[in-house]
């Protein structure tokens, strides 16, 4: 009876290790791409050769990125090629071909190595499979039909296969002889592929190397001495479920082994522990480990020993998601050790961050779950730390670590938060405020401010209140302007102030911002105010306006009476001739003239009399009366051929000489007629004559 098979040590390897990695630059197949597995049936008599059979093509077969998988077993004939999705019905159709070639009795002593090659180009070309698909050519090396043109034979198959973009990955068994190991890797070097020899532990690692999901955490990789023991030692961490070792020995007479913190060795016959052997892969599984110091060991002759390691622990550390920090404020931030969505509660555990911020520095701190500097809830798997005041804005990393007071295992993690700068209240004060009972007043202007920016918010996130001598009052916010509709950045804030004093005015900003809701005071500042009588009204006007409005009335009443007393002018100024030189009723005057000088008529006024100084009063209805001012008119004015004096009553027998003219005032003059300049100046020489007659007679 031929030993356990490596088929179901490589599936459980794999399958603590879960997906596939993403093609590494051994195995770039993309998802379109196709992986065909060709197992040699001359495997089959030989123990170890099956072993290594098997243990490469469930590898491959599981850790290819490939799409498709396809396989097929050959010897003298070649089966047919079958294929499947990769996954785990590709790993199931590599495991039927790798039963069949186990089932066989005894295997053909060579194999058409050329055949099976020739069926899987064919494949791929009826599949058309996109280029970087590969071979996984799994031979004992002994070929069929071999001659001196073998090698060259290979070298066109490896060139036809290459002029495709497809690759050949040949492995060889471990009882392949060493002329047809280096025959068969030139196959693979000639396509672009990759040689793997299983007879060496180097080999093997290389092929788990390229395509297991093991995790290389604390690996062993050593070169024995003789009788020589090397250990290795390891940190298991609590909530560990699964712990695998494989060990890969190049002497098949190394005896290989796993300690538990306490020195026990791991045996078969433990309840949780799991151990399946072959010459050259020792596989060793222990469930839910205990925690601490745990410790690989191999002794036996000089030869190579590698081990891998991989560790089932669910424990995630993250930090709790949160929306960003406030720049300036003290902030807290929690983290904690998941097991899917819920934290665990840690015994002896320790979580500390490095932070390193935005700002450029850099603090280090640790959380705590007591309930205490800033942890809201003790004992609840949640751990918590005040942080100082973020002094920038930007992304701050975090790196944390959970370890164990007990234990020396630690896990690691790396994450980041942001740190913005919230929006900030300035408050100025109104610091007289004027008002009366019953109305509001603006006592203080606030703005909204992010960072050095304007930031547009709604009244009604800001609260204002009033504290005076009285109490508490409330206060309206009205916004200053909207630059969009019922958003601003500046508002007033106003009260109806009961009594005259001080008042301190608080304002208070309640709001979102970034998903964070938020709080903010604005400091507290004072203003003065003073409550203003208001006087009494009268059909809603104050009472000083009515008798102040009376006087006026009298007043205009007084004023319209005294100047319609005043005579207004009447008559004509007539030369000598009996012509009209001025009418008094008919002159052009202002409205000032009208009423602050109705009765008197300055002589500038009348554009046809020859002086300018003198003012004509009218009084009584029909009474005239010439002011003369020699100073200022005419020096040389004469009434009734005498100097004229300050003042001259007017009348029909009074003539008034002046610059050789002779005019008279008449009351009135049915055919008055204006004179014109020429026959004015005509009159005026006749009047000279005959004024200088009369004078000369008198």
């Amino acid at each position: 009876m031929r030993r356990p098979s490596l088929v179901a040590l490589i599936a459980v390897t794999v399958l603590f290790a879960g997906a596939a990695l993403p093609a590494r630059a051994a195995d770039p197949v993309g998802e379109n791409g196709v992986m065909v597995v060709l197992i040699d049936e001359g495997a089959s008599p030989v123990q170890r050769d099956l072993d290594a059979a098997e243990t490469v093509a469930l590898t491959m077969a599981r850790g290819t990125a490939a799409g498709t998988i396809a396989a097929a077993a050959y010897g003298v004939e070649t089966n047919e090629i079958v294929s499947a999705r990769s996954g785990p019905e590709g790993t199931r159709l590599v495991d039927d071909v790798i039963s069949s070639v186990r089932s066989l009795d005894i295997g053909p002593a060579r194999s058409d190595q050329f055949a099976a090659l020739t069926a899987s180009f064919a494949f791929l070309s009826r599949v058309d499979a996109a280029p970087g698909s590969r071979v996984a050519f799994i031979t004992s090396g002994r070929i069929l039909g071999e001659s001196e043109n073998t090698r060259e034979r290979l070298r066109s198959v490896a060139n036809l296969f290459a002029a495709e973009g497809w690759v050949i990955d040949v492995v060889t068994l471990p009882s392949t002889e060493p002329v047809l190991r280096d025959l068969m890797s030139g196959l693979a070097t000639g396509s672009d592929g990759v040689f793997y020899d299983t007879g060496t532990a180097a080999g093997i690692i290389a092929i788990f190397e390229d395509f297991s999901k093991l995790t290389l955490a604390g690996a062993m990789d050593v070169e024995m001495h003789d009788n020589s023991a090397t250990v290795v030692t390891l940190d298991i961490a609590p909530h560990t479920t699964l712990f695998s070792t494989v060990f890969i020995r190049q002497h098949s007479a190394v005896d290989v082994a796993v300690f538990s913190p306490n020195g026990t060795r791991a045996a078969p016959e433990m309840e949780n522990v799991e151990i399946r052997e072959t010459p050259s892969a020792v596989i060793i599984r222990i469930y839910s480990p205990v925690p601490g110091n745990w410790s690989l060991q191999g002794v036996g002759p000089a030869s190579k020993l590698v081990a891998t390691v991989d560790i089932d622990n669910p424990l995630v550390l993250k930090m709790i998601e949160q929306p960003p920090l406030p720049v300036g404020e003290p902030a807290i931030i929690e983290a904690a050790a998941f097991v899917g969505e819920s934290p665990q509660l840690l015994s002896g555990a320790v979580i500390e961050a490095t932070i390193r911020k935005a700002s450029g520095t850099t603090e280090v701190v640790v959380l705590n779950d007591r309930g205490e500097d800033g942890d809201r809830f003790a004992n609840d798997g949640i751990y918590s730390v005040r942080l100082s005041a973020p002094k920038s804005q930007g992304i701050n990393s975090v790196s944390l670590e959970l370890s164990w007071t007990d234990y020396a295992a630690v896990k690691r993690s790396s994450t980041a938060f942001r740190s913005e700068s919230f929006p900030t209240l300035s408050l100025v004060e109104v610091t007289n405020v004027d008002t009366t009972a019953g109305k509001y007043a603006t006592v203080a202007r606030v703005q909204v401010r992010a960072g050095d920016y304007p930031f547009l918010m709604s009244a009604a996130d800001i609260k204002a209140v009033l504290n005076g001598a009285g109490g508490q009052i409330a206060a309206i916010v009205l916004a200053v302007d909207e630059p969009e509709p019922g958003r601003a950045w500046e508002f007033d804030i106003a009260a109806i102030i009961p009594e005259s004093g001080a008042y301190e005015i608080e304002v208070v900003l309640d709001s979102t911002f970034e998903g964070r809701a938020y709080s903010r005071t604005a400091p507290i500042v004072t203003t003065h105010a003073v409550i203003l009588e208001e006087p009494l009204k009268f059909l809603g006007l104050p009472l000083w306006v009515v008798p102040t409005f009376g006087v006026l009335l009298v007043l205009l009443a007084g004023f319209s009476i005294w100047t319609r007393r005043k005579t207004s002018p009447f008559g004509y100024i007539l030369d000598d001739q009996d012509r009209v030189v001025v009418d008094f009723a008919r002159l052009e005057r202002t409205v000032y003239q009208k009423l602050f000088s109705r009765n008197a008529v300055e002589a500038s006024e009348a554009p046809g009399l020859p002086f300018a100084g003198g003012t004509f009063k009218f009084s009584g209805g029909d009474q005239v009366k010439l002011v003369h001012k020699r100073a200022a008119g005419d020096p040389s004015m004469r009434v009734n051929s005498r100097p004229a004096g300050p003042e001259t009553e007017l009348g029909d027998d009074v003539w008034l000489g002046v610059g050789g003219r002779l005019l008279t005032f008449q009351r009135e003059h049915h055919s008055a007629v204006a004179s014109s300049p020429d026959t004015t100046d005509s009159a005026a020489e006749h009047g000279i004559t005959d004024i200088a007659s009369a004078q000369a007679g008198d």
